[in-house]
């Protein structure tokens, strides 16, 4: 007969339990959405299989319409990833978002399960990693308008809950006019929650009731508000070791952490350092339109703690110091000339097996060269003061006076 358009599957099967249907399906037929049917008491079995691939789950008893309703929309989910795989496919990338390595290349081919999934989105990796991308990205791809974005961190906490839920006239001193909240303006798109883990406590707990319900209440209101809004959150914390501590509530993270994208380091995707570079400077406009050899094999192994947003920021800097058509190791960021060297130093300490404070003389004589011998640049560099970096030149001097 004809292939299945989708599967519909009690967790607990004789001879075959969810998650082995699950795995199966996701390797043999990935474009087939799966519900799993489940009773209450096992819902936390049913989101593990909806991390391992299953669209969603109902839960025992249920109204022949709930399970309508789902099936209708898995199908339509189908519909619109078979469509956003064959547009990836054509296009080779999303746009904005470059992946030469198979690290990249995992992520991306993730995005359209991820797009036309119903539940929240938690991207999580390092600042500077392009957290916000893969957020912009998703939504692009679900077809959802508009995009509505919030830093958590950036908001007083004050403020941050009438941002979010609004208020109402009068609701608090200096609330002369009612306001629509974040989530109301989101309503049909998606609210970008950018570093989540930034979020007060009690805001958590009034997230996690929206998040229950699809209602929310503005402050000083009584009155609740529906609404269908895609929540795509992001953190440079771990969330784990966060609850842990006690500072984000567990009930929270499980029902935010169902889909999750996890962002990797540019030190890991290596292959997409000189592509990248590339981009920024065509970005530019500037008048060095090309990399020399030896820039771009030192932009390779230079370690990029702040990631790409480092890279675009060191090349967007390169582009405007240069004097040349073509990007030369001068026009990089003294930092990663100092710092690229260092590693050289540190690996010959290692062999050499010298003492941590001949390897602090090696490295303050190393970048004092970098800066032509400038103290106040190399100082600021070492991340200390003047009046330090003085007091260990001169020890430097008295321990060896012919230095």
């Amino acid at each position: 007969g004809a292939p299945a358009d989708i599967v519909v599957s009690d967790l607990i099967m004789p001879g075959l339990h969810g998650d082995e249907l699950v795995r199966a399906l996701r390797q043999h037929r990935p474009e087939l959405n799966v519900i799993i049917i489940t009773a209450f008491g096992s819902i936390d079995s049913a989101i593990e299989l909806v991390k391992l691939g299953a669209y969603d789950y109902i839960t025992k008893p249920f109204a022949p319409a709930d399970l309508i309703s789902a099936v209708k929309n898995a199908l339509d989910a189908s519909d619109a990833r078979r469509l956003l795989v064959r547009e990836q496919e054509n296009a080779g990338n999303v746009p904005g978002l470059i992946a030469t390595s198979a690290a990249m290349r995992a992520v991306l081919q993730t995005l359209p399960r991820l797009a036309t999934a119903r539940h929240p989105v938690l991207i999580t990796g390092e600042s500077g990693t392009g957290k916000e991308l893969i957020a912009r990205a998703i939504h692009d791809l679900s077809g959802r308008t508009p995009f509505i974005s919030v830093n958590c961190a950036a908001i007083p906490e004050t403020l941050l809950e009438s941002e979010l839920f609004g208020h109402e006239r009068g609701a608090f001193s200096g609330a002369d006019r009612a306001k629509a909240g974040l989530f109301e303006a989101a309503d049909g798109g998606s609210l970008f929650l950018d570093e989540i883990a930034e979020m007060p406590p009690a805001l958590q707990a009034k997230l996690l009731r929206v998040l229950e319900n699809g209602e929310v209440r503005r402050l000083g209101s009584v009155q609740t508000r529906n609404f269908s809004v895609r929540i795509i959150a992001a953190t440079n914390k771990d969330l784990d070791e966060e609850v842990k501590e006690g500072r984000f509530r567990e009930d929270l993270f499980w029902r935010m952490n169902v889909l999750n994208v996890d962002m990797p380091p540019l030190r890991n995707r290596t292959e997409d350092i000189p592509v990248l570079a590339q981009f920024f400077l065509d970005e530019a406009h500037a008048a060095a339109t090309t990399m020399s050899s030896e820039a771009s094999m030192l932009l390779r192994r230079y370690a990029w703690p702040g990631n790409v947003r480092e890279l675009r920021n060191a090349i967007h800097r390169a582009a405007t110091l240069s004097q040349g058509t073509s990007i030369e190791i001068t026009d990089l960021p003294p930092r990663i000339l100092a710092l690229t060297h260092v590693g050289e130093l540190v690996t010959g300490a290692s062999r050499r097996q010298i003492t941590l404070k001949d390897l602090e003389r090696a490295y303050i004589a190393e970048v004092l060269r970098q800066t032509g011998g400038n103290k106040s640049r190399a100082a600021e560099m070492l991340g200390i003061d003047r009046a330090t970096l003085y007091r260990k030149i001169e020890e430097y001097r008295t321990e060896d006076p012919t230095r």
